[in-house]
């Protein structure tokens, strides 16, 4: 199950950088409850998490401490009220914060939180906010951290997902060294990538597989 708003810039671009995994998904055959823009809603999320019953929710949104957004920044889980709809599953938030508490409630011996315990930044070249897919800057950002969502679907274990997602963020920074000195975004690249990396976390079951 994959959220997807689409109501600002942030939101537009982590949707579309989405599609890459919704078709890594199909392509193994497992079935995507493709939740994009006003779906992206708690009515939404929580009718079809009963019904349906995913190994792997992946939040696209703004987010914070206790929580993760949807469409209009709606909140969709938050923590102490709503969050057991996460239990036994794996849940992977592209969003700010939520892995500080929200994460840790859910986490335990058959749950997995994969998220980010400090804002998730990524910077983009806005002359390309209607081809979201053609901005090579904020693939920098976007490739590594859809990584932790393909090698899900590879099959590979939580924590190694998580792993190969930071190897992929600092393989994008030793590709941007060689540029610090003519690259006039280099410098804020590097340490926003870095700081990705450092705040991406994989809290619980670490072995947990979603196929």
């Amino acid at each position: 199950m994959i959220t997807r708003p689409e109501h600002d810039p942030g939101t537009r671009y982590l949707s579309r950088w989405s599609e890459e995994v919704i078709d890594a998904a199909k392509k193994k055959g497992i079935d995507v409850t493709d939740l994009c823009q006003k779906k992206a809603v708690r009515k939404e999320l929580e009718g079809r998490i009963k019904r349906i019953d995913p190994s792997f929710i992946l939040f696209n949104g703004h987010g914070g401490a206790d929580c993760v957004t949807g469409h209009d920044n709606e909140v969709l889980i938050k923590a102490e009220d709503n969050h057991s709809l996460l239990k036994n599953r794996v849940t992977y938030a592209v969003s700010c914060n939520s892995a500080q508490k929200l994460g840790a409630v859910c986490a335990d011996k058959n749950t997995a939180y994969i998220g980010y315990d400090e804002s998730f930044i990524f910077n983009i070249d806005r002359t390309h906010l209607r081809r979201p897919l053609e901005d090579q800057r904020a693939a920098q950002f976007l490739e590594a951290s859809n990584q932790v969502s393909l090698l899900l679907i590879k099959g590979h274990a939580v924590k190694e997902a998580c792993n190969g997602s930071k190897k992929v963020f600092k393989d994008a920074i030793k590709k941007l060294l060689p540029s610090i000195n003519n690259d006039p975004f280099a410098n804020d690249d590097i340490a926003d990538l870095f700081w990705d990396m450092n705040h991406l976390v994989c809290m619980g079951d670490g072995t947990k597989q979603i196929v």
